[in-house]
């Protein structure tokens, strides 16, 4: 599965144009979005780069007081500090990966900025990149649609070696 999702390509999204400098390819909520992303929400502090993502793991309380226990990277390293670790996704397409979370329980994007805007999932080993954000119901709403906006403009293709 791995090698396979190494060949996808998303790209030409609403927010890659928009980066590129096509200011009217995103919305006001786009933008609004965009901006939280960036700033208060601090959503780029994992979900960085091209990608969206650091391409490291964390532990964001997901699935934490629930049985059976899901202990996520330390099943495979055995090194306290990685318990509940879970690597983080890319965002692109990310509209179109329902349900969310490395366990799927979480149903939409709407659930998944308030899970984050909640602080997270409480738990010893929570990251500490991850705290209640403030934002209120219109902020978590434009976060959704910034998100939205990174699907890329075609279907999927693969990108064959």
């Amino acid at each position: 599965l791995a090698s396979f999702e190494r060949v996808l390509v998303s790209g030409d999204s609403l927010v890659d144009r928009f980066q590129a400098g096509a200011a009217s390819s995103l919305s006001t909520s786009q933008k609004q979005g965009l901006w939280l992303f960036e700033s208060r929400a601090r959503c780029w502090k994992c979900h960085a780069g091209s990608n969206y993502t650091n391409e490291s793991f964390h532990n964001t309380g997901v699935s934490w007081a629930k049985e059976p226990v899901d202990l996520g990277r330390y099943q495979g390293t055995k090194q306290e500090a990685d318990r509940g670790r879970f690597k983080t996704p890319t965002l692109r397409d990310v509209a179109r990966t329902a349900p969310y979370m490395h366990d799927g329980s979480i149903r939409t994007l709407a659930e998944v900025v308030a899970f984050y805007n909640r602080g997270g999932g409480k738990n010893p080993h929570l990251d500490g990149r991850i705290e209640p954000l403030g934002l209120s119901k219109e902020e978590e709403q434009f976060l959704v649609d910034f998100l939205k906006a990174l699907r890329g403009s075609t279907n999927w293709t693969v990108n064959a070696p």
